[in-house]
């Protein structure tokens, strides 16, 4: 080690280096927090005035996070001091970008984390480190970010260290997943690298595994295309056995005890900030080079056209109901996720904004967030139900897992009403018994029943011409 790294290393050792984060969103803050608690000096940076406001009075966006509040509560204005002022990042010894990089028009937005790469540029001593958390493509790390930090004058290895490290830990259990997950380090040199695992080893109790940068980017994107692809086949499944007339359900608990299935849960779509782009980044690049991977693609197409499945189903079932082919549609849960207040591209917006283009009333509650993508939000779940010809379960909360089914049916529309299990979280049977026509990802056999197949049949049709 140089002269340089062997002071950023004493630094890190006693604890004196000064850390700064940008971006204190749902892996910047828990990162900073988790720093910050080890000891750390840490600044935490947003452009969001709000969230630095919020910030600065102990309170965060992210109340339902175990330990978070309380993490924040513990080291605001001792070790950790959030800002909205560029200039307090000024003579950073170590700078964290954990910004957004969403999709956009077919490819990666990294517009985020260029503006961090050029804040941190300007910021960071010299013989500091910069370690770039946010989701990069393949190749980005070296073909963008060590690219303009060469062209503000310093050298990788020498007088600036650089490494990604990419954030691999899911809302609702972040802390706990950040501290036990093992971790991916990609560095291009040495001192980069051993920097880099020194740090996160102040507070991540899992392995660090140290590769290259490419291996990095790469590895980040397949553990998530590999969970689409097996939700894909989910999926798949649950729509064989609609057509056919069984439950998935039942096939799944029997194929799951053989020792070598574990097929995952079906589901009205797949949402987050990651998962729905991870495997599109791997797919994009991977064509440039060359090679148009199928299957990846294949699996987000699956799993983009469930909830459009869904809302045909919805929608055909309100029309052969309603005269006027317009009915009220409630929609419980937003999230992507049960218990997890984080509405991310979530297939419920998806869900909401197809049903209101087709002109039906939609209500929305979601007993964790308030957003309701332009229909009219309840704060009772009681009042969103009313009068209701179809209800949907987009999010599997727990609250949604012990509601009254009959309380619910009392207050729905008039005979019949739809309950869609999008979740499968109930039973049918007794969904059935307090009144409903029951239907869920993989099991339409009441609509059969009642509609003698006409309705399935229409539906199924109807979906084949979208697709």
């Amino acid at each position: 080690m140089n002269a340089y790294s062997l002071q950023l290393k004493e630094r890190i050792l006693s604890r004196d280096a000064r850390i700064s984060v940008i971006g204190q969103g749902y892996i910047g803050l828990p990162v900073a927090l988790l720093l910050a608690n080890s000891g750390f000096k840490v600044i935490g940076y947003d452009l969001n005035p709000g969230i630095v406001e919020e910030l600065s009075k102990g309170r965060t966006r992210m109340e339902r996070e175990r330990g978070l509040r309380e993490l924040l509560l513990k080291n605001l204005g001792s070790n950790y001091f959030p800002t909205g002022d560029r200039s307090e990042l000024m003579g950073s010894d170590i700078i964290i970008i954990a910004v957004p990089t969403p999709r956009k028009n077919g490819s990666a937005d990294l517009s985020m984390v260029l503006q961090a790469i050029d804040l941190s540029k300007s910021a960071i001593s010299r013989g500091g480190l910069v370690i770039v958390e946010s989701t990069l493509p393949p190749k980005a790390f070296e073909g963008i970010v060590l690219r303009k930090i060469r062209e503000a004058g310093f050298r990788l290895g020498e007088d600036i260290f650089a490494s990604y490290c990419p954030e691999r830990a899911m809302p609702g259990n972040l802390l706990e997943e950040l501290i036990r997950n093992y971790r991916i380090i990609g560095a291009a040199d040495n001192g980069s690298a051993e920097l880099s695992k020194m740090l996160y080893s102040s507070f991540v109790e899992g392995d660090i595994e140290v590769t290259d940068p490419l291996t990095a980017e790469i590895a980040k994107l397949v553990e998530n295309s590999y969970r689409d692809v097996n939700i894909a086949f989910a999926n798949e499944v649950a729509r064989i056995c609609e057509a056919l007339g069984v439950d998935v359900r039942r096939v799944r608990e029997i194929v799951n005890k053989h020792p070598w299935v574990n097929m995952l849960v079906p589901g009205i779509g797949v949402g987050g900030s990651c998962l729905t782009k991870d495997p599109l980044f791997l797919y994009w690049i991977s064509r440039e080079h060359g090679y148009s991977p199928e299957l990846i693609g294949l699996a987000r197409s699956i799993n983009e056209s469930m909830t459009q499945r869904y809302a045909d189903l919805v929608d055909e079932f309100v029309r052969s109901k309603r005269p006027d082919g317009k009915g009220r549609v409630c929609v419980l849960g937003v999230t992507y996720k049960g218990d997890v207040p984080d509405a991310r591209e979530s297939p419920a917006g998806y869900l909401i904004g197809e049903l209101i283009r087709r002109g039906h009333e939609v209500r929305v509650y979601d007993p964790l967030v308030r957003e309701s993508f332009g229909a009219p939000f309840f704060d009772k779940l009681e009042e969103a139900v009313e009068g209701a010809d179809a209800i949907v379960i987009a999010s599997d909360h727990s609250e949604f897992r012990k509601v009254s089914l009959k309380m619910l049916r009392d207050i729905a529309g008039e005979d019949p009403v739809l309950l869609l299990d999008g979740r499968l979280i109930l039973e049918s049977s007794e969904v059935e018994s307090s009144g409903f026509v029951y239907a869920s990802v993989g099991n339409l056999l009441s609509l059969w029943k009642i509609t003698g197949g006409a309705l399935l049949e229409k539906s199924l049709i109807l979906n084949e011409i979208i697709s």
